[in-house]
């Protein structure tokens, strides 16, 4: 009898490791994908920074993860002048990271409650600047809720760092190394922007269309009805059915290269290598009237 109860015992335990951390089961890079289950046990591990991302902070006052920070998506991307977004210079990269209390040793997990849409935007700009330990929530604050899980309305306490970056310039594509790579058979690029936009049916620039050769998955495809990100197999097939295979340098983009993030994610959650976002978009390409389109 005391054998079956230890047996027993053991496949239980067995059951809850497993479901702990076989969240990100199958993708290349499962440790980019956090669970619930996983955030829940180490809240208050030391090298831990957690990130709410929501749009408004009042929902963070409101009630957030317990010993999260909040991170307005704004404060991670330059407002340009002539309208869009790019990446901050690396001064302000450095100083907003030192801001969080982050160094090079700590986890930084990322939510937000669009199925990582905001938390997506941080990870890219987190890649560039040669962070090296990131991750998504999956299904972000919506699931952490649904869940029945604590939520806290006290700020977390942070110590300002002094960080320096190291960027991985390669992982920003401007302009001018697409347009002189179109074409070519080893680079394929993801536009994450909607259907209609991909089409010039929705203009939100001088000129509607997509940047050629472009491939259109919309954003919300890497996701499921509940707001986490798609199984492996499914993912890894939406994009090879489109062409997009890891022997590939993959460049995404969107308007801003918001949406485009959540594509970037996806791309390195499955183990692709050689992704690129590009940060200014078609909010550059599409009101120059020197770069090529398509519709």
């Amino acid at each position: 009898m005391k054998r079956i109860v230890a047996t027993a015992v053991a496949v239980v335990m067995l059951l809850v490791a497993t479901e702990e951390f076989t969240v990100a089961a199958g993708y290349a890079n499962p440790q980019l994908l956090v669970d619930t289950h996983w955030l829940a046990s180490h809240l208050n591990d030391r090298d831990l920074r957690i990130i709410d991302m929501r749009n408004r902070q009042e929902h963070y006052v409101a009630g957030h993860i317990p010993n999260a920070v909040y991170l307005s998506v704004n404060q991670i991307r330059l407002a340009l002048k002539e309208s869009g977004f790019a990446l901050p210079p690396d001064y302000e990269i450095e100083e907003r990271l030192g801001q969080l209390g982050i160094t090079k040793e700590t986890m930084v997990v990322a939510y937000d409650d669009q199925g990582g849409l905001n938390a997506s935007r941080l990870f890219f700009t987190l890649e560039y600047a040669g962070h090296k330990k990131a991750a998504l929530l999956n299904g972000g604050v919506t699931k952490w809720i649904a869940e029945g899980r604590a939520l806290s309305k006290t700020p977390a306490q942070v110590d300002r760092t002094d960080y320096r970056i190291h960027t991985e310039t390669h992982r920003a594509a401007p302009a001018s190394w697409i347009a002189a790579n179109l074409g070519k058979p080893n680079v394929a690029l993801v536009d994450a922007r909607s259907r209609a936009e991909f089409r010039g049916e929705d203009l939100r620039t001088r000129r509607g269309g997509h940047i050629p050769g472009a491939v259109n998955i919309e954003w919300t495809q890497n996701l499921a009805g509940d707001k986490t990100f798609k199984p492996a197999d499914e993912l890894l097939a939406l994009y090879e059915r489109a062409g997009v295979t890891k022997d590939k340098t993959v460049v995404s983009y969107c308007q801003t290269m918001h949406r485009g993030a959540i594509a970037y994610f996806a791309l390195r959650l499955l183990g692709y290598t050689d992704v690129r976002g590009y940060d200014r978009s078609w909010n550059e390409w599409g009101n120059d009237p020197t770069l090529p389109i398509e519709q």
